[in-house]
């Protein structure tokens, strides 16, 4: 049914479409920064998001936490970062706009992951994730140029991003002789693409440890304090990339560390005996308790604010094996006496082979699965369904979950006595931390499962879309499949319910009539075996990973489709960096009259370089605009530029209720294409490094020099701009007359100027002959003869750096 706290329901728009409508331009979001917080803690943060306007609305699920309902656009951090030349400089790239939020934690919510998401007018975007966590939590001072160490203490969990491209994350935390310390990023596990590297350096600024991948592409290292002293972890993206959604979560803390435990899990409501190894632990083992309610997994520490573990859970009997079981021969392997179960080893020395031994009948089909991957353990798993007599029978390395545990569906040939093996593909491989859950269950005669690409679908109101499903039949149903949707709201109809025999996926249709009520619905989608002997029945799911909380159903979204488009013919021309250059449109309006606003699209089919513009509003009734962008003075010359643009406005109901809708094209016809000339106007400086006493104060000339090119006359202002975070200096702007080419700027210094991490600019700027103005800029290096000492303390705030 429709979710009644939803506004956007029952809806009919004012305008008559006298063409088709375009497609609703779907919100996307990219990041949530910080992407978590402490327990107790309000926390404010910022979506990145594209298509969001104004602002949209917000949700976060799970228990624990409540959020604001909405975000609101506000400043966004941008750092424009190195020049991309070319090829790079020519693949698509998203500009996501800040929106503020904040989510308040409850003392006492459960450590893990949650689930946010957003919506607009025109549709939803799938879920993403936050982390609850226990640690205090700092936020990065964001600034631009070299890194500029923060100070840190322990524990902490420190909440960054790795922006823009090439940068590089220096934080300084202070350790004891002998002390034990982790230190431990989660990014990719948020769905950020940062593949990190962490480096850390001593107190003498040498190297002591690195690690790239440890949890996926996320990075950990563990170490041992060789002296008392300061300590910097260094943390960038393994290629020097880096973007506004490079966002990670690095966790420093000091004593023990668990590094494994066995078994990985066990039954709902029971008490687990659990075996740890790792460093510094003042015990070796220790109890867990599994509530009744768990589900799939529990989060699990071993005493507050320490490493939190995760453990399997699951409602079937739990073995664990008894050595020495490597075969049938001297050793006794553990029998397999009901089913379903789950069978608990370890591969504890090179070449161990763990044998589980059961009684299986004639035709009876088993399905033996293996978790070890993906609950941490470094396994790489193999199983081998061998007889009595150690002959083999089948045999599995990988399932197809993207993971290397091995899974095998095996039907007994006859009545008798079998074994599954289970041991590491590398026979040279083995250890305490290679442990394993092996479940054992028998399989129905006939199944199958249905699984969606996504946790949620947008229909435009008036149209359709597909939604593939995809089918497992590797639980022995071919045959047809057809499929039910519940809850769809009025106005919404399917089509191609029905999956062919032996066909591995369909593509659902859903059409919403052009009256149907906009909002939200959860939907559910089942599928029923065709002809079966007995009745075999699937609800489609959305995958989660292990230790991920499970996502229920599906959310249909039925969205305002854009009746308006921009268009032009296909056109190409020359223009110089550093100038302005302007394209004519036309506008199709579909029957809409109102007022449209168009500004660059948020997400580009090509690098933009740097080219700026500023919105422009079409009048009420008019068909026609120009559009004008700004070619930085310091683009690749040669290189071909291309401008996306987005056109958006607010469409009413009879109501009064108003929505916020908007078309991007990247058609090659609609972009701005401009093949990058040299600049027009040039400034360069006699002194390009200027230098002052750290602690001291003064003044010094800049002397420059300009050169117009052909056709540009007149005076020419010049000034000396820098970030944000630089204070203490100030410096005079200068206009060059007509018929000079030369001048001098004043800077300066107070006696807390700095921190110059990176240069000052000197920029030129004048009129050319349509006035439309011209820009010129040079770098001006900063030096403090004692060096820069200022280093920055994390205390939680973030620096507003640059605002787009």
């Amino acid at each position: 049914m429709l979710r009644a706290a939803l506004p956007l329901l029952a809806l009919t728009m004012v305008c008559v479409f006298n063409v088709p409508a375009a497609r609703a331009e779907l919100p996307h979001v990219s990041y949530i920064f910080p992407a978590g917080g402490q327990r107790g803690q309000t926390v404010e943060f910022r979506v990145g998001g594209h298509f969001l306007h104004e602002g949209c609305s917000f949700e976060m699920t799970g228990n624990g936490v409540s959020t604001s309902p909405r975000i609101e656009r506000t400043g966004t951090i941008w750092f424009e970062g190195p020049v991309i030349p070319m090829p790079a400089s020519q693949r698509a790239e998203d500009y996501p706009q800040d929106y503020l939020g904040s989510v308040a934690i409850d003392a006492d919510a459960d450590l893990g992951l949650r689930y946010w998401r957003v919506w607009t007018s025109q549709g939803m975007t799938s879920r993403m994730k936050f982390v609850v966590g226990d640690l205090p939590e700092v936020i990065e001072h964001e600034i631009d140029g070299l890194p500029i160490p923060e100070h840190v203490n322990l524990p902490v969990t420190i909440n960054g991003r790795i922006f823009p491209r090439e940068d590089v994350d220096v934080w300084t935390f202070d350790a004891q002789k002998g002390e034990t310390l982790t230190c431990e990023v989660m990014a990719a596990r948020l769905g950020s693409p940062l593949d990190s590297r962490i480096e850390i350096r001593g107190p003498n600024g040498q190297p002591i440890v690195e690690n790239v991948d440890a949890f996926g592409t996320d990075s950990f290292v563990a170490f041992t304090a060789p002296e008392a002293g300061t300590y910097e972890c260094h943390i960038h993206d393994i290629e020097f990339g880096g973007l506004q959604h490079y966002v990670y979560r690095l966790t420093i803390r000091s004593g023990a560390y668990i590094r494994s435990v066995y078994p990985l899990g066990g039954k709902q409501g029971s008490e687990v005996h659990l075996t740890l190894s790792g460093d510094s632990l003042t015990q070796g083992s220790a109890i867990a308790s599994i509530s009744d309610a768990a589900t799939d997994f529990v989060v699990w520490q071993s005493a507050p604010q320490s490493l939190p573990v995760l453990l399997a859970a699951g409602s079937s009997e739990e073995l664990l094996e008894q050595e020495p079981n490597n075969d049938f021969g001297a050793s006794k392997p553990a029998l397999v006496a009901t089913l379903p179960v789950v069978c608990n080893g370890r591969i504890e020395a090179t070449g161990d082979v763990d044998l589980w031994t059961f009684q299986a009948s004639k035709d009876q089909r088993l399905v033996f699965d293996v978790a070890a991957e993906q609950l941490g353990s470094p396994l790489d798993s193999e199983l081998i369904i061998v007889d009595a007599k150690g002959q083999e029978l089948a045999s599995n390395k990988d399932a197809s979950n993207g993971t290397a545990d091995a899974r095998l569906i095996w039907k007994a040939p006859a009545d008798g006595h079998f074994a599954v093996q289970i041991r590491d593909e590398l026979a040279s491989r083995g250890g305490s931390d290679f442990a394993y859950r092996l479940s054992i269950s028998e399989q129905p005669n006939d199944g199958f499962k249905l699984s969606l690409p996504s946790d949620c679908v947008t229909v435009d109101r008036g149209g359709e879309t597909k939604l593939k499903i995809a089918v497992d039949r590797s639980l022995g149903w071919n045959g047809v499949i057809e499929l039910s949707v519940d809850g769809l709201p009025e106005g919404v109809t399917t089509e191609g319910t029905t999956i062919a025999k032996n066909r591995k996926d369909t593509q659902l249709v859903l059409k919403a009539a052009e009256a149907s009520p906009l909002g939200l619905a959860d939907i559910r989608i089942t599928g029923q075996a065709v002809d079966s002997e007995v009745p075999i029945e699937a609800e489609a799911k959305f995958a989660t990973a292990f230790g991920e909380p499970a996502i229920d159903g599906l959310t249909l979204c039925v969205a305002v489709p854009t009746p308006f488009r921009f268009y032009a013919p296909f056109e190409t021309k020359y223009g110089a960096r550093g100038s302005a250059f302007t394209r004519s449109y036309e506008i199709d309006r579909g029957g809409f009259e109102g007022p449209i606003e168009i500004e660059l699209a948020d997400r580009q089919t090509r690098h933009l370089q740097g080219v700026t513009g500023q919105k422009v509003i079409v009048p009420p009734g008019e068909s026609r605009f120009d559009f004008t962008i700004a070619l930085p003075p310091w683009m690749e010359v040669g290189r071909t530029s291309r401008t996306c643009l987005m056109a958006s406005a607010w469409i009413e109901n009879e109501a009064g209720k108003r929505h916020r809708v908007s078309y991007t094209s990247t058609a090659q016809d609609d972009q701005i294409i401009v093949l990058v000339d040299p600049t027009r106007l040039s400034i360069e400086t006699t002194q390009p490094t200027v230098a002052f006493s750290d602690g001291g104060s003064g003044t010094v000339d800049l002397p420059f020099r300009i050169a117009r090119g052909a056709g540009l006359t007149g005076p020419v202002k010049v000034r000396l701009t820098g970030p944000s975070h630089f204070t203490g200096w100030t410096a005079s702007e200068v206009e060059v007359p007509t018929e000079s080419g030369i001048g001098t700027l004043k800077l300066t210094f107070d006696s807390d100027a700095g921190p110059f991490n990176m240069p000052l600019t000197l920029k030129a700027e004048m009129r050319d002959e349509r006035r439309q103005p011209v820009v010129a800029e040079c770098p001006v290096e900063v030096r403090m003869n004692a060096g820069m000492a200022k280093q920055g303390v994390a205390t939680g705030s973030r620096n507003p750096g640059c605002e787009r």
